[in-house]
């Protein structure tokens, strides 16, 4: 990272950041026996696991020299396009999270955030007078895990993800 301004420093190091604290949750998730306790480690190495993701793409969009806050794949691909620049960094991450490593950390995200079933039908409009049920907060307590990643494979992610970004900072040339 040599060379880099003060801002992409920063923001390589949230994403390092952010990889570090995943692999502690992993390593909290693999010395419990609770199921429960188990569950909220993983998850919270998932959301972190995901942090670095959206924070490798702030980087990326720092290291293009874009203003953008909340950048995304597109939105960095779609500017550099107007440049009539190309990203092979933009592009490898589109494909992994298309198919590979990537769509399986954003999918247990999406999981982790949304973990009703989908064929389960929610009350949106609940009665005037309607208490919700003593047994919420037992069922979601309860409830199986199964589509819960375990912390073996989200080390592995972590570790893929890794590699990865090591690859394309490698690539990465201030110019």
């Amino acid at each position: 990272m040599a060379g880099k301004t003060r801002v992409a420093k920063y923001q390589a190091d949230r994403t390092n950041q952010k990889l570090y604290f995943c692999r502690l949750s992993c390593q909290a998730a693999g010395s419990v026996n609770d199921k429960q306790l188990y569950q909220a480690h993983c998850e919270t190495a998932i959301f972190h696991l995901y942090g670095a993701y959206v924070a490798f793409v702030q980087e990326l969009g720092h290291f293009y020299g874009l203003n953008m806050t909340t950048p995304t794949l597109s939105d960095i691909e779609q500017t550099l396009n107007e440049r009539t620049q190309v990203s092979p960094e933009i592009q490898r991450l589109q494909q992994l999270q298309q198919q590979g490593f990537l769509a399986n950390i954003e999918r247990a995200y999406q999981r982790c955030l949304y973990a009703v079933p989908s064929d389960t039908v929610i009350d949106e409009k609940p009665t005037s007078g309607s208490v919700p049920s003593p047994d919420l907060i037992v069922n979601v307590v309860t409830l199986s895990n199964q589509w819960l990643p375990d912390e073996a494979t989200i080390r592995e992610w972590r570790q893929q993800f890794l590699e990865l970004i090591e690859q394309l900072r490698a690539g990465m040339v201030e110019f």
